[in-house]
Parts: structure tokens; sequence; C-alpha cells
């Protein structure tokens, strides 16, 4: 039995491995294959993505009909590689599979380019940060537009904790100046106010995308103040906001 053992042992220690013959020429080949494949794909990609873009930009009803042309530029990879001299006889499903990626998410990224500023403008504006400052001549002080929790819902609040309702006075010794932070992803065309229903006037921008306007106080009725902010940017999108409760004017 022992005997049978050490022959086993010289006959393993006898097995040396052969490794299989290198072709350097086809390995640089398909190398080569490889990276023209994805640079083709890519700009392919791209440029549908280019194509699709546009469409999107020139009618927003365009969008399935640019989808329906991913979908078809995926189908046509098997036909346009020959057209750009890839040979495609060697490609596995794993080589479809990472053409059809690199196609596919090179024209997502260049899409949702394409439908971004500077190429496009689709967003409304922004307003936010709604303050009225109030000056009675004396003393200034400030009443924010915010979400209150116990309330459940926005309401106009005094930054530092005064009674809103002896805030405000239908009187020429106070100034109120009605401000917000307006912004656009593009270029803002105007922004105007209209107190009280009143005629819309331009609002001043004030600096760091703050606009404003002044009024005083005999200007106001008294019992309360409302307004209402509308700001277009160049695409002539729209942004309204109108505050749901009013500020009490005496």
């Amino acid at each position: 039995m022992a005997k049978k053992r050490k022959k086993d042992k010289e006959q393993k220690e006898e097995y040396e491995f052969t490794p299989p013959d290198f072709d350097e020429r086809e390995f640089l080949l398909k190398e080569l294959r490889d990276t023209k494949t994805v640079l083709i794909t890519v700009g392919y990609g791209a440029l549908l993505g280019i194509v699709i873009g546009l469409l999107s930009n020139y009618n927003e009803s365009l969008v399935p009909v640019g989808l329906g042309l991913v979908l078809a530029g995926l189908l046509s990879l098997k036909y346009f590689y020959p057209l750009v001299k890839i040979d495609v006889s060697g490609f596995q499903k794993k080589n479809w599979v990472g053409s059809g990626a690199w196609f596919f998410f090179t024209f997502l990224a260049v899409w949702v380019l394409m439908l971004n500023f500077p190429f496009s403008d689709h967003a409304n504006p922004t307003i936010e940060g709604v303050t009225v400052w109030v000056d009675n001549g004396t003393n200034i002080t400030a009443i924010d537009y915010e979400y209150v929790d116990s309330l459940g819902r926005y309401t106009w609040v005094p930054r530092w904790g005064e009674d809103i309702n002896t805030l405000v006075y239908a009187s020429s010794s106070y100034t109120v100046n009605i401000t917000a932070k307006v912004a656009d992803n593009g270029q803002l065309s105007t922004v105007r106010l209209s107190v009280n229903g009143g005629e819309m006037v331009m609002m001043s921008e004030e600096g760091e995308h703050r606009f404003g306007y002044e009024i005083t106080g005999d200007q106001l009725t008294s019992g309360s103040l409302s307004f209402s902010i509308t700001a277009w940017d160049d695409s002539d999108h729209e942004a309204v906001f109108a505050p749901a409760v009013p500020i009490p004017v005496n």
C-alpha cells in the first residue's frame, strides 16, 4: 500500500502545466475593435441625444417620438456596425449588452443636458423667502411668510415676536417694503407686484436675487394688506406667489 502511494505521488509531481499559445496579433486586433466599438457607440448615442434633445426643445409633444427613436437606435446597432467597418462576427451576448449600455447611457446623458440651461429652459421661476419690512419712522421690523407647524399652514410671522396686529398702519409715517427672492435656471424677464388686487407694478432688484417694492402707509387702507407677485423668465414661463392670509392693517 505504501509503494502505491509513493508511485501516485511521483506521478503527481511529474505533471507540468502548459499555458495555451498566446496570439498577440489576435489580442491586439480584438482590443482595437473593442475600443473602436465603444468610441463609435458613444458618438452614435451622443448624436441621437442631440437630435432628440432638439426635437424635445422644439415641441415637448415630440418626446414620445424621441423615445421611439432611441429604441430604434438600439435595434439598429446590429446593422450600424457593419456600415462603419466593425466586424461583429465575434460578438457574444456580453458584447451586445455592453454596446447597448454605452449607447443608452450616452444618449440619456446628452438628452438630459440638452433639456437644461443653457440649451433650453423648461422650469418655472421660483418665488420664496417673502418678507415684508415695516418702517414706522423709528423702528424697522420684518414679517416673514413661513410654515407654522402648530397651525399646519403658511402664515405671516413677525421675525422678532411682535404682535402682528400692531405692526402696520395706514399712515404716511409708515413705509412698507415687500421683498422676495426670485430665481430661475435661465434668465428672469420681469417680476411684478399687485397690491390689494390693483395694477401690477415692476419690482426692483435689490441684489442676491431679491426683488422689492416700497409703498407708504397712506397708500393702504385699514383692514388688511394682500398682494401677489408674478415672475416671468425669457422662455415665458410664469410663477405666481399669493399668500393665503393677508397682513392686518390698522
